[in-house]
């Protein structure tokens, strides 16, 4: 069922022979889950195609909810938001992977991203700086499950070089990201930590490339970014 979730999630909606094609279930199996999905408000359908049930907004609110420290965080970016010309992002560290929580994005339209799009952390601002806030054992965890898969050519690809990256971001307190993600999009990210020394997420600062030159990251929102740190961890404690 969550298969099916995610694949009609990708795909922006499939029909059942779709569903059937990438699950390599029996059509009758397939129907079954998506018949419980959709008796659950967790689906829909139009015409011959599935969409996700706006009940997911529904959830992924309470998820947010749940978790009272995010509110304070918010609170924070909105700050940022009206100070700068720039994307900001909270991004939190869940099952070895990064999840968007909220973001204020400035130097586009619209985000190409939506809360709750996952990322992998090597090749992230957010997700190297909350790699350099755990302990060995789990970043070398998350490393064995998930790998370092490559994203654009700038993606690091050797364990090696990450984990002497990752030594550098401790000494810093701040992570570079210039287009290991997204091809022309640099940031800089930098932990939360909450007062059990766990971490919280992290809040990262970036736009495209055109508009934001790596002087700019490093002189500027680099400060700006352990600033609003700083300041939330003060406010968490």
């Amino acid at each position: 069922s969550i298969h099916l979730l995610e694949t009609i999630a990708d795909r922006g909606g499939a029909t059942l022979r779709d569903l059937v094609q990438e699950t390599d279930l029996a059509k009758s199996t397939v129907h079954k889950h998506l018949s419980t999905l959709q008796a659950n408000d967790l689906l829909v359908k139009r015409g011959e195609q599935y969409l996700l049930g706006l009940h997911h907004l529904s959830l992924g609110k309470r998820a947010v909810e749940m978790r009272e420290r995010y509110r304070v965080v918010e609170e924070e970016i909105d700050e940022l938001r009206n100070r700068i010309e720039a994307d900001i992002d909270f991004t939190v560290e869940e099952n070895g992977r990064l999840i968007l929580v909220s973001e204020a994005t400035r130097t586009m339209s619209e985000s190409i991203f939506v809360p709750g799009t996952k990322f992998y952390l090597h090749n992230t601002a957010a997700g190297k700086a909350i790699l350099a806030s755990l302990p060995q054992k789990r970043v070398d965890e998350i490393l064995d499950i998930h790998g370092l898969p490559e994203r654009t050519n700038k993606t690091i690809q050797s364990r090696s070089v990450l984990l002497s990256e990752i030594d550098g971001v401790r000494q810093k307190g701040y992570a570079l990201n210039d287009g290991e993600c997204v091809e022309g999009y640099r940031s800089v990210g930098s932990a939360i930590m909450n007062p059990d020394e766990s971490v919280l997420g992290a809040i990262s600062i970036g736009g495209p490339s055109y508009r934001i030159d790596r002087s700019r990251l490093e002189d500027n929102y680099a400060e700006l970014v352990r600033e609003a740190t700083r300041n939330l961890e003060k406010k968490l404690g």
